[in-house]
């Protein structure tokens, strides 16, 4: 990068400046990280726009600990300031006076910034594309922080559930004072916590349905996605919106409470059959979906595929189930997602994941189908 450029995006980038930055912290913003060293003073040359800033402290064996972070949204030429807490080992927001005097000193602190690594801001562009700073503001934790163990309505469903079962347990006499105890206290309430909208995959048809209803939603997920849609202020842009950042909670974040949210979106859109008929939803949410995802699996490393990806075959499920419902779709809309299917499948050829065309899993189902079918036996 030549002199003037670099001062070009000086001047029109963002600055982060980090007070009483302590020495040898991870530190990072998007999807780069690094380790603070003795003149560390924060981060220049910000393209405007939403990014994540995390860090975390490190052991005496250079093992990071718990991830924190927050998201925020960078104007052109603003100097945001953050000051080292040691007592919460937090960045703490500065008051007006002390943030003005850093504004106008910036250029006294430009030897300790760190300059943007713009090689990788396509990459986090894509990765953040559909994400809006409303969708931030409601979604997330108050200002935008939140940890590797910031929790989520899906937490509560589990607990709900382990819940009523220890319940029916102790009903039955099985357990003893201290887990009625339990089962008797009150939930937890904390504002640490993601508002993700809530996807429930397994109620995803009418209150009021009928039994033939009943059964044919609750495998085609499409009332449920059309009925989300009309919740979401955006509708479409808000679900893929919701889809990157429950990923980027995975990835950058590292927390694992996003990979539950990122499941059922996925399931809810590749798994609505009926939608595949409408051809402006193919268009505005099913092939920009499958982009994502491609995008998404891209920047998976090796050990996160095998671990998470590849944990109880879901992906490959749901995949499989889309390739199904294009291959038997009637009319021309789920046409366009074929060529966006083959450019999966081309990509998960590189993970050693194969993904079957719809001929041959429709073939796979007649077999099954046949080998399950009453028998006429002669008596």
């Amino acid at each position: 990068m030549d002199q003037n450029t670099a001062r070009a995006l000086f001047e029109l980038g963002a600055c982060l400046v980090v007070l009483d930055a302590p020495l040898g912290i991870e530190f990072g913003i998007d999807l780069d990280t690094w380790e603070t060293g003795p003149l560390f003073n924060g981060l220049k040359m910000l393209p405007p726009g939403i990014h994540y800033v995390h860090y975390s402290a490190l052991n005496g064996e250079k093992q990071p600990g718990m991830r924190c972070g927050f998201f925020y949204n960078f104007e052109a030429r603003e100097v945001a300031v953050r000051r080292w807490c040691t007592e919460s080992e937090e960045l703490v927001a500065v008051n007006a006076t002390d943030s003005e005097r850093v504004r106008l000193g910036i250029w006294d602190l430009d030897k300790g910034l760190g300059a943007y690594q713009l090689d990788s801001y396509a990459r986090w562009q894509q990765l953040t594309s559909y994400i809006t700073p409303e969708l931030l503001q409601r979604v997330l934790p108050p200002q935008g922080c939140f940890t590797s163990a910031t929790g989520s309505a899906y937490e509560d469903e589990e607990m709900a559930t382990v819940r009523r079962q220890l319940q029916q347990r102790a009903e039955r006499g099985e357990l003893d004072a201290n887990v009625q105890a339990i089962i008797d206290s009150e939930p937890t309430q904390s504002n640490d916590r993601f508002q993700f909208t809530h996807v429930n995959i397994r109620h995803s048809f009418p209150v009021d349905a009928a039994p033939d209803q009943i059964h044919m939603y609750s495998q085609d997920k499409t009332w449920l996605l059309r009925t989300l849609l009309d919740q979401w202020p955006n509708g479409v842009i808000d679900l893929l919106g919701e889809f990157q950042l429950s990923f980027i909670v995975i990835l950058a974040g590292q927390n694992f409470t996003g990979i539950e949210h990122w499941k059922r979106l996925l399931h809810l859109v590749l798994g609505s059959a009926e939608a595949l008929t409408d051809e402006q939803l193919v268009g505005q949410l099913f092939v920009p979906l499958l982009s994502v995802l491609m995008i998404q699996l891209r920047e998976c490393p090796r050990e996160f595929i095998a671990s998470v990806l590849e944990q109880d075959n879901f992906v490959a499920e749901i995949l499989q189930m889309l390739v199904l419902n294009v291959y038997e779709c009637e009319g021309n809309a789920a046409q366009v997602l074929v060529p966006e299917l083959d450019k999966l499948r081309r990509l998960l050829a590189t993970f050693g994941w194969t993904l079957p065309d719809g001929r041959q899993l429709q073939e796979a189902a007649d077999v099954e189908e046949g080998e399950y079918a009453p028998q006429i036996v002669d008596i």
